[in-house]
């Protein structure tokens, strides 16, 4: 039994690094350009952000969950940190403005999708439109400029050829492991994806690991939006469009069940990974941005559609295995 499921878990993780050196042998025979260090290079600065949202949309899926929030939420976070900078003068008061907005998004999402019942997918389908309506309202609809040089020189620095938001998103993968795969709260949110009901039983607190998991999504929510902040140095009420639907591409294409239980941080990793890279070759191939996102959306499905072929391959197996089972057991 722990072979088939040892097996099986790694079918479900294998699409994205298959097709990440599928890709990259392609490329690297088809285009000068992409093996350069400047490009990967490149390729890591843009898939920044979305490893920190992907992250904690990691913790979200594997507990069973999902949310759609984290686009809107992070163009609030980023408006609201920027204009508080401008205003106050000071950058401590805008960080720590983004931050609070961030975990307090994350809270109201996980009271109510853990203690008013309402589906995660409901509660934050209303905060992905409330969110955006609050960043536009709050700047009039238009960007906000003119933040503080030591912030945006700071995220814009460079260390082994590196920016400092590679950096961030490289230490935060690192702590969400450990959460992830050391703590008591990681292994919780394992068995609540796996069977909520199960480990309600087990002495378990499903709400407070619901609402812990969305307080980390809103923490990487606030992250990834005061990091792109100041990349782009400017709060834009428009920013991180669908970003919430790549991070939960990004998590599905890794391995990790949409129906809970299971993932890991590494295999969101690949997941992103395989986005950025598929990006960067298409644009390095001239193809025009509105086909990109049809490629994209077609690799997703394709996706999801192994993952259910695995799903019926495996449980065809199972039953076999169970007659060849009782088959031999009745011959002996």
């Amino acid at each position: 039994m722990i072979r088939k499921f040892e097996g099986r878990k790694s079918l479900d993780s294998s699409f994205a690094p298959v097709v990440i050196v599928i890709l990259f042998v392609y490329m690297w025979l088809s285009s000068p350009v992409f093996m350069t260090a400047v490009n990967l290079k490149n390729v890591l600065l843009q898939i920044s952000i979305l490893l920190i949202a992907a992250y904690g949309m990691t913790f979200v899926i594997i507990a069973g969950q999902l949310d759609l929030s984290q686009g809107s939420a992070n163009a609030l976070v980023g408006v609201l940190a920027a204009d508080y900078m401008v205003k106050s003068g000071s950058l401590t008061v805008g960080i720590l403005i983004g931050l609070v907005v961030g975990l307090a998004i994350g809270l109201f999402n996980g009271y109510t999708t853990a203690w008013l019942k309402v589906p995660s997918f409901i509660t934050t389908l209303g905060v992905l439109v409330m969110a955006r309506g609050l960043a536009r309202e709050v700047t009039s609809g238009n960007t906000v400029g003119d933040l503080p040089l030591v912030f945006t020189d700071f995220m814009s620095a460079k260390i082994l050829g590196l920016q400092t938001p590679v950096y961030v998103a490289i230490v935060y993968g690192i702590i969400f492991h450990v959460i992830l795969k050391n703590t008591k709260f990681g292994l919780h949110v394992f068995s609540i994806g796996g069977n909520a009901e199960a480990a309600r039983r087990s002495g378990i607190s499903v709400e407070r690991v619901i609402l812990g998991v969305f307080v980390l999504s809103g923490l990487s929510i606030a992250v990834s939006g005061i990091t792109l902040l100041g990349r782009v140095r400017a709060g834009q009420p428009n920013a991180s469009t669908l970003l919430e639907l790549y991070a939960v591409a990004a998590v599905i294409l890794g391995g990790t069940r949409l129906t809970g239980g299971k993932g890991s941080i590494a295999q969101t990793t690949a997941g992103v990974l395989l986005i950025g890279l598929i990006q960067n070759a298409l644009n390095l191939k001239g193809v025009p941005s509105n086909y990109q996102q049809v490629v994209l959306g077609a690799v997703f499905i394709v996706a999801m559609t192994t993952d259910l072929f695995i799903s019926w391959a495996s449980s065809i197996t199972h039953i076999f295995t169970k007659v060849f089972s009782r088959q031999s057991q009745s011959v002996n």
